[in-house]
């Protein structure tokens, strides 16, 4: 079955990239190097929460090591910043793949690696969070029985792991949620896919572009397996014509 390349109107809440390495550079010195080489795109950054926590904590706080400690956002973007940690994430509505998300990444990345705050990474994930006004489990492929019969109850939320060779996928559902966006709120349901891969023997740079492509690629197929037929019908779907 062909996959839509867009749906309306588009459920993605958030979507974010993110790095986590290894690094000899001092942990107060990688915010300026890399801030010296994406100054023309993100010139304002600010301190999180999470950095008037004691360095020393937080690195020995396997929660904490790779939080971000700041953030700059930049018209469509966010770039995000620890001592052990990278991500670029969407601000506001999604931008798309393909035309503007991806090539942007590219960009960053090339940064990154100008930057010479890596030694190796440990992680490396693409996470999506889609958001539906209705309860979600009436409409996708995937269920939950209680005696045989399909699960009521005022709110479920389900975890679980696939895997795709080396890359594994993360996904949480979850109904009768709350979400904030605007200063508004609403309830309905998620979908939050997170396809990351751990590498053992470290991942080089020139293959990082096409490794986050493939992760991209595993993360949609997730998505759109879960979603009953029928339902994907009432989304507007629009397919690449071949």
């Amino acid at each position: 079955m062909p996959r839509p390349t867009k749906i309306t109107p588009d459920p993605i809440i958030d979507a974010v990239v993110e790095f986590r390495f290894e690094s000899d550079i001092p942990p107060d010195a990688v915010l300026g190097m890399l801030f010296s080489v994406v100054r023309d795109e993100f010139s304002n950054f600010k301190k999180l929460p999470i950095a008037e926590i004691p360095e020393e904590i937080r690195r020995n706080d396997p929660q904490l090591k790779f939080a971000p400690c700041y953030q700059s956002v930049s018209g469509s973007y966010r770039l995000s910043v620890g001592p052990s940690v990278i991500s670029l994430g969407t601000s506001g509505d999604y931008v798309g793949w393909k035309e503007n998300f991806y090539p942007f990444l590219q960009h960053i990345i090339r940064q990154l690696e100008k930057s010479g705050i890596v030694k190796s990474f440990k992680r490396i994930g693409i996470r999506y969070i889609d958001f539906f006004k209705t309860d979600i489990f009436e409409k996708i492929t995937l269920s939950i029985k209680l005696n045989e019969q399909p699960l009521v109850a005022k709110q479920t939320t389900i975890s679980t792991i696939f895997e795709h060779d080396e890359l594994i996928t993360r996904v949480n559902i979850q109904n009768n949620t709350v979400i904030r966006r605007e200063d508004k709120q609403y309830i309905g349901s998620i979908i939050d896919t997170d396809t990351f891969i751990e590498p053992k023997d470290g991942i080089p740079f020139e293959e990082l572009v096409a490794l986050i492509d493939k992760q991209h690629e595993v993360s949609l197929t997730v998505f759109f397996d879960l979603l009953r037929p029928e339902f994907l019908e009432t989304l507007n779907p629009e397919y690449d014509n071949v």
